[in-house]
Parts: structure tokens; sequence; C-alpha cells
């Protein structure tokens, strides 16, 4: 089996890397930074996200184990004085796979599209002057909205940007997208649904109007699009798979991360 070790180049390690290639070596695993079949990723869940873009071009072949090294997060079973453990279960097969949806952003010009793909949200912010767009769920009108923006957020997602917006937190296996907004326009002229809206995982959500020098942002990535006509943001086929202990319980990783 092939083994890569990934981390947040801005933040220190404390060598738990170079601990795991040394244990992996020593068990028999073979390290390969460019095909692995499991990437162990070193640090929270900020270096989670970085990690799934990177591995984007083959991510049907990869499997992701967490290390924390102090960084809180939900993506994260084990610590460096459980690599040992780790490897042991993953050579046993003794891990338990979740796989997610990952979301993906179709951004629509008069020449066609360019696609964006997110584990968390999916963001249409406009900084410079009030965002106008319609919302539509499944080509049905929801609202006209007025504000700084919206973010449409996976399962997993819900518990990052959308919950510092008082989103929902939802339970990460179920099958929804929740759509929030950011810092809406409510008074007699301007009128939005106003709370979070939490969806079937099956449903397209479109946004259309004036969204030239909006931004677009896409879990740790933004871009800016002169050009936009229209966003369309749905569930992918395309899954992440997360290697977990057979223990993982998602309260306690909410209980570990916002309450305790």
């Amino acid at each position: 089996m092939k083994i890569a070790v990934f981390v947040n180049k801005n933040k220190s390690a404390d060598d738990i890397d170079k601990l795991i290639i040394k244990e992996a070596l020593a068990y028999g695993f073979v390290i390969d930074d460019e095909n692995p079949d499991v990437v162990f990723f070193v640090g929270g869940d900020g270096t989670f996200l970085r990690a799934v873009h990177h591995y984007l071009p083959i991510l049907d072949k990869v499997k992701f184990i967490g290390v924390g090294n102090g960084n809180l997060g939900f993506f994260y079973d084990f610590h460096a004085e459980d690599i040992s453990f780790a490897l042991t279960a993953l050579k046993n097969e003794e891990l338990i796979v979740s796989s997610y949806h990952l979301l993906e952003g179709k951004l629509y010009h008069e020449n066609g599209f360019d696609s964006i793909y997110a584990v968390n949200e999916i963001r249409l912010e406009n900084p410079f002057h009030t965002l106008e767009c319609q919302v539509e769920i499944d080509m049905k009108p929801l609202e006209t909205y007025r504000g700084n923006g919206l973010v449409v957020s996976s399962a997993l997602g819900s518990s990052a940007y959308n919950k510092s917006l008082g989103g929902s937190v939802i339970q990460h296996d179920l099958d929804v997208i929740e759509l929030t907004e950011i810092a809406t326009i409510q008074n007699n002229f301007n009128r939005s649904l106003g709370s979070s809206l939490i969806i079937d995982g099956k449903a397209t959500i479109n946004l259309t109007g004036e969204l030239a020098n909006s931004l677009v942002g896409y879990d740790n990535n933004v871009i800016s699009d002169g050009y936009l006509l229209r966003l369309e943001i749905s569930q992918s086929d395309r899954v992440v798979n997360v290697l977990h202990s057979q223990d993982y319980c998602f309260i306690k990783s909410l209980n570990r991360s916002f309450v305790k």
C-alpha cells in the first residue's frame, strides 16, 4: 500500500509527518506523494481541505486519515501517540470508510461553464456593493436576494463557515445541503427568507442576476469572475473517502470542537 503525508506548509507539523513516514516504512508501506492509496493529513480541518484539493485529480483512488496536532477539527481521529495504532488498523483493514459527496459549482459564461468542487461550501459574495440575485431551487423561484452574499454548504461544511453565520449544524452522514444568507438587507422594500434552508441533497440551486465582479469562494479558494452570468450549485457524484477508527462518533467530535 502506498502512503503520502500532507502537511500545511504554513504551520508546524511538530515532526509528526516525519514520524508517520518512519513508522510507515517500518510497517512495510511505500511512500508515494504522487499516487498514494492513503493520505495522512497532519493538522485540522483546513489542512484536510487543502489535501483534498491537492489530490482532486485522483480523488476516486485515495482515502484520507487525519492526525491532529493541537488543532480543532472534525476530520481527524488520531494524534501523534496513536500513529502505530492507526498504521496497524490500516494494515489489518480495521478502519471504517466514510464517503462524503463534494459540492459542484458550475460557473456559466457566454461560451459555456467551468466547474469547481468543494468539500465544505461554495460562496457567492460581492465586497464592492450589494449583491442582488434571483435564487431558484430546482427551477422554482425562492426569492430575490439582496445582501453581502450566499453560502451553500454540504452537511460536512455545515459546521464550518455556515455555523458562524447562524446556520444549522447537520449530522455529517445526512444527504442534504444548506443555503445560508450573509448580512441580508431586510426592510419594507427588501425581504428574503432570512434563515438557513436545508434541502434535499439532490436539489440544484441556481443564482442569477448582476453577478459580474462577484467573488466565488469554494472551501479555502476564491476566484473573481467578471463575466459570470449564472452560478449553479448541486451535490457532485464525486466523493471524498475518509478513514475513521471504529469508535468514531459525530457527536463526540461535535462536543470536542464546540462544547467541551
